[in-house]
Order: C-alpha cells, then structure tokens, then sequence
C-alpha cells in the first residue's frame, strides 16, 4: 500500500511488552535521507546535501552542503561530499581538519565516526566543545577496527562493518573516547545503527526492519537481545531516537516522528 501524503497515524506494538513502548507515528513533511536528533534538536539532509534543523512544527534551512549532519551534546558536525569535516559555530560551518563519511556526536562531548576506507575515529571533548576555527589543535584518535557506521552514546559506542555485522566498545567518556578493552560482536545483522542520548540503541536491517536492543545500561551496555518493532511500512533506511521519539526515513525519504504513549 503506498503511503499517503496525509498525516498517517498507526501504532508500533512492541512483540515484547516488557522491553519497549508503544509509539504513534505521524507524516512529517519534507523528505531526507538522513535524520539525527539529540538534546532536543532535529538535524538532517536531503538528496541534494541541503541542510535542514527543525523548530516547532516546520523546516529552516541552513546554508552549506552537507552529506551527513549530527547533532548532540559536542554541538552540530557533518561532512560533504569530499568528506571534508564541519562544525557548526554561530551560524557558520567551520571546516575541522580530518576526513570522515559518517560522523556522530552523541557522545559525551565527543564525536566520533568512519572514513571512506571504514577506518574509525574520535575526537576527545578538549578538541570538540571548544572548536571555533582551523588553525585549532586537534588530536584524531584512531580505533583499531574497520566500521562502515559508528554512533556513541553516554556510555557506549555500537558501529556496524560492511558486512552488517554489529559491535559494541564499552568504557567511553569524554575524555577516552576510544574506551576500553576490545570489541564486543553483538547477534545481530543491521545495516546501519545510532545511539539514542539516553543509551538506547536502535538500528536498520538490510530489509527495513527496525530493532531496538533491550535493556542496555551502564552496568550492560550490551544490553540483552533485539526486539523488532513492527511497523506499517518494512521500507525504512535510518532511525535517530531522543526524548521519547523515535524518527524514522523510510527509503521513499518519506519522514516519520513516532512519541512513546
């Protein structure tokens, strides 16, 4: 069934009562491919790498070309086309020095992401709150791993490899981005995965399906299993999750905003 372009209301039942909400989704207007929310705020682009934040019920552009926005407690980053990196300052894009296709800051005050060789980087909380201009001093740290998509959250950081394979790094803070021990492989098989500001974890198979993992926490950030959530449409390509909603691009780039009730 298509999708209308009227608002849409419809539940997502959770398969298990106890491991998630129930949310009602509504049609947002506007099309992107890409969404992040964090700390209150909505960020995202479009096909055409405009740059979109959202306030109240409607879109404001901002100037710029981005291919991939981000937005959390270090500020709003993204990068182009080129790969070349952005911070956002007042009201200008201020280019950072490095090179990633995916970035992410809903870390503590850091951000994080993958190049266009899957290799993987952060940015400790000295270099990112503080950031106002290239000749800025900057320490990239590398991650030992190879990760196509790569979020963090308050506790942790999930990526997935070309492969779809999904894995967790424990320990991170905003002074140790990198975290500690090694890489944890989670069951699972996901195509892309992001980190709720609370330690959720949601991610996006390969088909449109949306998961949620159960019960992470600071003392098992791993969490203990996935749980589907079903949805009207199995056509969904990203997901960003803050403050009780969930949101969601469908591969039309249609835009869904679903509360928890």
């Amino acid at each position: 069934m298509a999708l209308r372009i009227a608002t849409l209301l419809f539940a997502l039942h959770c398969l298990l009562p106890t491991s998630c909400a129930a949310y009602r989704c509504k049609r947002v207007s506007g099309a992107l491919v890409q969404i992040d929310v964090s700390v209150g705020q909505v960020f995202g682009v479009n096909k055409h790498d405009c740059i979109f934040t959202r306030y109240g019920s409607s879109w404001t552009q901002l100037p710029g070309k981005l291919k991939h926005v981000t937005v959390g407690p270090a500020g709003v980053w993204g990068a182009n086309r080129a790969n070349h990196i952005f911070k956002l300052v007042g009201a200008n894009w201020v280019n950072v020095p490095g090179l990633l296709k995916q970035i992410d800051a809903g870390g503590d005050q850091f951000v994080a992401g993958a190049n266009h060789g899957d290799a993987i980087f952060c940015l400790p909380k000295k270099n990112t709150v503080g950031y106002s201009k290239r000749n800025s001093a900057l320490n990239w740290r590398n991650i030992p791993g190879r990760l196509k998509y790569y979020s963090c959250g308050p506790y942790s950081c999930w990526g997935v490899n070309s492969n779809d394979y999904i894995f967790v790094r424990k320990g991170v803070s905003s002074f140790n981005c990198e975290g500690e021990g090694t890489w944890q492989g989670v069951p699972g098989r996901l195509s892309m995965i992001e980190v709720g500001s609370d330690g959720s974890v949601y991610g996006v198979n390969s088909v449109g399906d949306v998961y949620r993992r159960d019960s992470t926490s600071t003392c098992k950030p791993e969490g203990t299993g996935w749980t589907r959530i079903p949805l009207y449409s199995r056509q969904v390509k990203h997901v960003s999750y803050d403050l009780g909603h969930l949101w969601l691009i469908l591969k039309n780039d249609a835009i869904y905003d679903c509360a928890e009730h």
